[in-house]
């Protein structure tokens, strides 16, 4: 796996009038990430304070009572009970505001604190860093279309909140549509075409226009051109910010482009783990609302044949032998190893399938097979120590 890289991942783009099976992979993440990340840094936190935004938040509830984004990001704070979340929610348009803004009164019935504000994000983020300074935040960023802008973005990420504590992670809705729509009006040579300076926004300069046209198939298909992309972004934002980058192919169907790639930033090895237990538990969420289909004849992930729950079940079977497999070269190099600082070895070509129970299992066979030994067993699978066993690793 190359180091920042993920396995793909598939769902669809944007925030619809209702919850499509294509918004529950994003939306599952959420649920299965915010939560756990309050947790973890609200613990040490002064106050226990966390800070959490969501900066295109939409309505925060789907017309038909499902929570979106907003209204997720308000359970969690709702549940919270290691943490105190300070919930921000931003949206552009003034009639979605309004109903955001009963979604929140609601839960600030309840004693969450939240507030909803009217107006474009990078126009309210300086307050929202300035009221969570000293405690950790987390940015959710999901656009339609153009998001924010790089340097905006970069400021936030880097100066006073540089460091390792407090913590600062983002999720970012990266436009695969608008890459790809960008890229046909370059290649069109129509350079005035109000994308580009968009996309140069967003990207920080006119960089990513070399990146796609050197990536531009011979067919002069535009997939991977949205893929290089969103890949140099990624690097590019982790770089400038010293952090740590992820992407996830984000598609409608298994067979079809992105829609868009989530880009994930942070400067934790434990964020990188809890991360990759999310989505890979997120993937089966978004599989089991799919299912398989006639339109699916052709489609690499229903070809065996069998029901989701069987496919889901190969799925694991394989991701636990390939983590095995990871745990062997893990002892072989060093004596003692605490999974969670060998995390991108541990999920090595199984980021996104592998979760917590896989790695689980995959250490209990190693250990039953006399390769890998325990030598501290973590509350939690991840702060488990692991050492050579008694016999030679094998395959």
């Amino acid at each position: 796996m190359q180091r920042g890289a993920v396995m793909a991942v598939s769902t669809s783009a944007g925030l619809l009038d209702r919850n499509h099976s294509q918004s529950v992979f994003k939306h599952a993440i959420l649920r299965r990430y915010v939560t756990p990340y309050a947790a973890m840094v609200g613990s040490s936190s002064p106050g226990h304070r966390v800070a959490i935004v969501d900066g295109f938040a939409g309505r925060g509830r789907y017309p038909d009572g499902t929570p979106a984004s907003g209204e997720l990001i308000l359970r969690a704070a709702a549940k919270a009970s290691r943490a105190i979340v300070e919930a921000t929610l931003v949206e552009k348009k003034r009639a979605d505001y309004e109903k955001l803004a009963q979604v929140v009164d609601e839960y600030k019935a309840l004693g969450v604190r939240a507030v909803a504000h009217q107006g474009l994000v990078h126009e309210h983020l300086a307050d929202i860093v300035a009221g969570a300074q000293g405690i950790p935040l987390f940015l959710f960023l999901d656009p339609c279309g153009a998001g924010l802008p790089f340097l905006d973005l970069a400021r936030v990420l880097d100066g006073e909140r540089r460091q390792v504590r407090p913590s600062t992670e983002v999720l970012i809705n990266f436009s695969a549509d608008f890459t790809r729509r960008a890229t046909g009006a370059l290649v069109a040579g129509q350079h005035n075409h109000e994308s580009l300076p968009a996309l140069d926004r967003v990207c920080g300069g006119t960089w990513w226009r070399e990146v796609a046209l050197e990536a531009l198939g011979p067919d002069s298909t535009f997939e991977p051109c949205a893929e290089a992309v969103a890949h140099a972004y990624k690097d590019r934002l982790a770089r400038m910010t010293g952090m740590h980058g992820i992407t996830v192919p984000v598609k409608r169907r298994a067979h079809h482009q992105p829609v868009y790639h989530l880009v994930f930033l942070t400067r934790s090895p434990f964020g990188i783990w809890v991360f990759a237990d999310a989505i890979a538990r997120a993937r089966h969420e978004w599989l089991e609302a799919l299912g398989p289909e006639a339109s699916d004849a052709d489609d690499a992930l229903f070809s065996f044949g069998d029901v989701v729950k069987d496919v889901i079940t190969q799925e694991q079977e394989k991701a636990r032998v390939r983590v095995r497999q990871n745990l062997h070269g893990i002892v072989s190099r060093r004596r003692r190893s605490k999974l969670v600082d060998e995390v991108w070895s541990v999920f090595d070509g199984v980021y996104g399938v592998a979760n917590d129970t896989t790695v689980s299992a995959a250490l209990a066979s190693a250990v039953k097979d006399g390769a890998v030994s325990v030598i501290e067993q973590g509350t939690k699978i991840r702060n488990s120590v692991i050492g050579p066993g008694a016999r030679p690793a094998t395959a």
